[in-house]
């Protein structure tokens, strides 16, 4: 928007060029050339001179006036601003062409979304304040950053509502996959299989006693407890559906592809699967690396099984105490088609990836184009400041997963707060800090409802306005030791 001083001279300038003022302008220095003749012979100024800038002036205020009726007339008035509290409604732009009426019946859901106005932006940036980030960028391990207390240990109640919905209506979900990219300890591995299958034989607590030989050995820490948060609820109809398990598991094909590098912890996942007979039932142990290409990579043994924090940047940085042993290394693009065979030409669809490499996760997904482009419908990945993501921008994989591979991605939180990243750019985003980032495909039929869900949630958060704020005395600490008390 035009400032009234800055308007008045640009139409200025445009009047000066209309026909009628240049008819008069031509007039005026006819005559003024005359007059000038008159005037080196006399000091008094000619009556046909005063008459042709009359003229002049009063032509350029003729147009003047026309100009700026129908700018008056034609211009919209400013937007107003919203305050932190102000309903969602009053900061969306409806006139950016990106914007989709909720009420205009549009069946392709999630196909699109709205580029953030100038006062969700502000709502956003004072939700997740830039202050501690950029205070303490140089000490990311401090994780002393707001997107950073935001998304430690989200919840994703956008995936539970969906599958919940599935079962409910009893669609079909033996075909569910997924693949988790370092699966550590596989707590949420199991539970996405009992998420994704229904079946309630993928239990946590039987995961954990099997993993710990009945309490014999104990697992390294997690940061965010998953062996003690509650896992996925299924219905009293689905847990009544057990009786027959032998009969249902030969009818379902869901599987979990549980990838672990860590030779300790591999060797675990794989003894307890076996244990459980899970192994031939859907879940599926792979001890690799996943990166951006094939071959063999140096990798800590572990001294602890599901040992965090611990990766190929370990090894390449000669860290004392940390013991590397030779481990096989795929791109995501060659496991898929490794593990996971083209059945009917198109390939099994991955209805969810998780990627947790310690810092290298971007390599993940420039090794995975065609995984990612044609068979991914979610995606969770971590930002970093170590491994690979030091010299990597969150900006460029963002751009990367829009424009290539049709993602929207959010910060996602707990207590249903999360918050668009994809058309939502805020330059901070790009220091690097520990965050969990989601991400949907568009235009996807079987995800639809959870992309709508997704969005919805973020005007929601917007909502709440400067009643939410992920600063240093409001982080997730208090969400993870509530969820497991």
């Amino acid at each position: 928007l035009q400032s009234p001083r800055t308007k008045f001279n640009s139409l200025t300038r445009i009047a000066s060029f209309h026909p009628f003022t240049m008819a008069a302008r031509s007039l005026s220095t006819r005559k003024g050339s005359k007059a000038h003749e008159q005037s080196s012979l006399s000091p008094k100024v000619s009556k046909k001179t005063l008459g042709g800038t009359i003229i002049f002036a009063v032509g350029v205020l003729s147009v003047l006036q026309f100009l700026i009726s129908l700018s008056l007339i034609n211009h919209d008035p400013p937007p107003q601003q919203s305050n932190g509290g102000s309903s969602i409604d009053a900061a969306i732009d409806k006139t950016n062409p990106n914007y989709r009426d909720p009420n205009s019946g549009n069946s392709n859901i999630g196909a699109t979304t709205r580029r953030c106005t100038p006062d969700q932006l502000a709502i956003v940036e004072a939700q997740l304040p830039p202050a501690d980030c950029r205070r303490h960028k140089n000490s990311p391990w401090s994780q002393r950053c707001s997107f950073s207390y935001a998304t430690q240990c989200p919840d994703a109640m956008w995936l539970d509502e969906l599958y919940k919905k599935r079962h409910r209506e009893k669609r079909k979900s033996g075909g569910f996959t997924a693949i988790f990219v370092g699966c550590n300890k596989g707590m949420d591995a199991v539970d996405t299989l009992r998420m994704g299958s229904g079946d309630p034989v993928f239990d946590k607590a039987a995961w954990r006693n099997a993993m710990t030989k009945g309490g014999q050995i104990s697992l390294d820490n997690s940061v965010c407890n998953q062996a003690n948060l509650p896992q996925f609820e299924l219905s009293s109809g689905d847990e009544d559906s057990a009786t027959n398990d032998e009969q249902r598991r030969g009818k379902s094909t869901a599987q979990v592809h549980c990838i672990e590098p860590m030779p300790i912890t591999a060797e675990a996942l794989s003894n307890s699967a076996r244990d459980l007979q899970w192994d031939t039932h859907g879940f599926v142990v792979t001890h690799a690396a996943i990166a951006r290409e094939d071959g063999i990579t140096p990798f800590p043994s572990g001294k602890s099984v599901g040992k965090e924090n611990k990766g190929m940047e370990n090894c390449k940085n000669g860290a004392d105490g940390v013991n590397c042993v030779n481990v096989d290394m795929y791109s995501l693009d060659t496991y898929v088609e490794k593990f996971l065979p083209r059945e009917d030409g198109s390939g099994r669809i991955i209805d969810f990836l998780s990627i947790d490499v310690e810092g290298f996760d971007m390599d993940v997904m420039l090794g995975g184009s065609s995984t990612l482009k044609n068979r991914v419908h979610y995606l969770e990945f971590e930002y970093n400041w170590m491994g690979s993501w030091k010299n990597q921008k969150l900006s460029d994989s963002i751009r990367l997963l829009d424009e290539e591979y049709d993602f929207t991605c959010y910060w996602p939180g707990y207590d249903g707060n999360i918050w668009r990243i994809t058309d939502c750019w805020l330059d901070y985003y790009d220091l690097h800090f520990w965050a969990n980032v989601a991400c949907v495909k568009r235009g996807v039929k079987e995800v639809e409802d959870m992309a709508e869900r997704m969005e919805e949630l973020f005007q929601k958060t917007l909502d709440k306005g400067s009643n939410l704020v992920m600063d240093y005395e409001h982080r997730g600490v208090t969400y993870q030791y509530a969820r497991t008390s």
